[in-house]
This record gives C-alpha cells, sequence and structure tokens, in this order.
C-alpha cells in the first residue's frame, strides 16, 4: 500500500502540488486523470522519487521512506513515461538487456513475450509506433514491479492499438497481483477500466472514487433515449411529470435528462405507455460529464 499524507511541492512561487492525500491500494487500477497543468506530472514524480516534496510525508507498506527507503522502493515501481528514447540501432532484445543491467536484473521470458514474432531481432529503428509502445511497457515491467506506473501510455496510437495495450495489461494482472497507476487526460480511456478515479485540477484532488460513487456525488442527471415516429405529447408530459428537463427529438429519438432516483418510476409510467414507442435506452453520465460537474 502506497500513502501520500498531505504532500505538497512548490516551484519556487508557482504551486506543483498542494496538500495531496491518497491512499493506493495494492492490486488496484487507480486513473490518475485532469488536464494539462493540473500537478498530474508532478505528483508522478514524487511518486517515483525524482522530486521530493516542500511538505507531507510518503509511506510505503505502512512506514514512511527515508533516503534507503527510496532506493528499495524504485526497485519495486516500474515506470512507462509517455515518451522515451531508444539506441535505433539496437535489436528489441539487445536494448532489453541494456535496461536490465541497468536495473540489475534479468530480462525474464514474460517480459520477451511482450515482443511477438521476430520483433526482438529486429532493430529498433524499424519499430512501428506500437510496437515501441510494447518495448516502452516491457522495460517498465522489468524486474517484476509491484507498482507500474503509466503516464499518457497511449498517446499517439490509433483505436487499435489502444485497445491492444490495454488488453496487454489486463493478461499481466491477471497473472498476478499489480498495482496500476494510470496518469491520462483523455477521460474516456479509463471510464470502463480503472478500479477508481483521482480527478485533479490546480494542484489539488479535486474528487476520488470509483466511477459510481462519483455519479451518486454528482447527482448527474441521466439521459433518456426514447425511440418514436415523430412528436409524441403524451410521452413529454409523463416525462417532465418524472423531472426531466432539456427535451428535445434528435435522429428519431425523443431525449431527456432525468434525475438518477426518478429512473424506476420512470421505467414504470413508459411501460404502461408501451405502445407508443419502439424502445427506450437509458445511459448514465460519461466520466467527462463527472470531471466538468466538480468545481
Amino acid at each position: 500500500m502506497f500513502v501520500l499524507d498531505g504532500v505538497t511541492k512548490y516551484y519556487r512561487d508557482v504551486r506543483g502540488v498542494e496538500e495531496i492525500s491518497l491512499t493506493i491500494r495494492q492490486g488496484e487500477f487507480l486513473g490518475l486523470v485532469g488536464p494539462n497543468g493540473s500537478g498530474k506530472s508532478t505528483l508522478l514524480k514524487i511518486m517515483l522519487g525524482l522530486l521530493r516534496p516542500n511538505s507531507g510525508r510518503i509511506l510505503f507498506n505502512g512506514e514512511p521512506v527515508d533516503d534507503r527507503g527510496w532506493r528499495e522502493l524504485r526497485r519495486r515501481i516500474g515506470y512507462m513515461p509517455e515518451r522515451i528514447s531508444f539506441y535505433d540501432n539496437l535489436t528489441g532484445l539487445e536494448t532489453l538487456r541494456l535496461f536490465a543491467r541497468i536495473k540489475g536484473c534479468e530480462v525474464d521470458e514474460t517480459v520477451k513475450r511482450l515482443l511477438p514474432g521476430d520483433a526482438l531481432r529486429r532493430r529498433v529503428g524499424g519499430y512501428s509506433k506500437g510496437m515501441r509502445q510494447r518495448l516502452n511497457l516491457a522495460q517498465a515491467l522489468m524486474g517484476t514491479p509491484d507498482i507500474l506506473v503509466l503516464d499518457e501510455p497511449t498517446s499517439g496510437l490509433d483505436p487499435s492499438g489502444r485497445l491492444e495495450f490495454y488488453s496487454l495489461i489486463e493478461e499481466i494482472r491477471e497473472q498476478r497481483v499489480l498495482t496500476v497507476v494510470l496518469s491520462t487526460h483523455l477521460l474516456a480511456e479509463v471510464e470502463e477500466r480503472v478500479d477508481r478515479v483521482v480527478i485533479m485540477r490546480d494542484g489539488r484532488i479535486k474528487a476520488e472514487g470509483s466511477i459510481t460513487e462519483l455519479y451518486k456525488r454528482l447527482n448527474l442527471p441521466l439521459k433518456v433515449y426514447i425511440t418514436v415516429k415523430g412528436r409524441d405529447t403524451v410521452l413529454e408530459d409523463l416525462l417532465r411529470l418524472e423531472g426531466a428537463r432539456g427535451l428535445l427529438y434528435k435522429n428519431g429519438y425523443l431525449i431527456a435528462e432525468v434525475p438518477p432516483e426518478r429512473k424506476m418510476s420512470l421505467l414504470g409510467l413508459l411501460m404502461e405507455k408501451r405502445e407508443r414507442f419502439e424502445d427506450i435506452e437509458i445511459t448514465e453520465p460519461s466520466l467527462e460529464e463527472v470531471f466538468f460537474g466538480i468545481h
């Protein structure tokens, strides 16, 4: 378990992060989200021991981290930066062996399997963006770390590359207990993948919790999509009776925003009018709506 307790870091008069208190549980997938300049990078550097906070404490497995503790902790954290430079004239295997020497470990078979086919024998200069990200992930996993820190890991990848990357992460987590901390500004990427979200803005944590907990806390409305053939004032009146707002017709749907606590009663009333529509769909708020709903 990794704990930040009241951590503050200033760059002269500029605030990096302030009064950050956060517990990262063993084996969880934590999403750290926020716009550029929100303090995510500063927080990651503190976690990695690259920056020392001006105040606050850092604990690992219940023990305060001192100078000796930082050296030990670094060996137990794997870091995948957004951008990394490799020697293009080295092969994939030679690159992994170089990182193994730096980390004082061996290149195990699990790490090798991240580079499929003949990628281990080919020079890195000929790698695609997706293959470079695989190599980046492989170096982060050298030494079998307990915590994996991912900084914008899918930057520059196309949708299929992003899907492949997260599939790799899930495969690894199925094989062993691995704590993952993912820093990103792409809210849609983390929405269905992480166990918990930490939303940062202006160097502070504005909210944290599971997606469901954040929805409930903000009481954001649900979106209702009713498939209709034309305008239906009976359904409009029924929706308004349940506190619906923002009614509009678009692409064959009657769309409305409904308070979450009225979901079941609305469904009951709509089913009594089943002959008036073809289908109904109710969607939860997106993480993006949660993000912009937090002040």
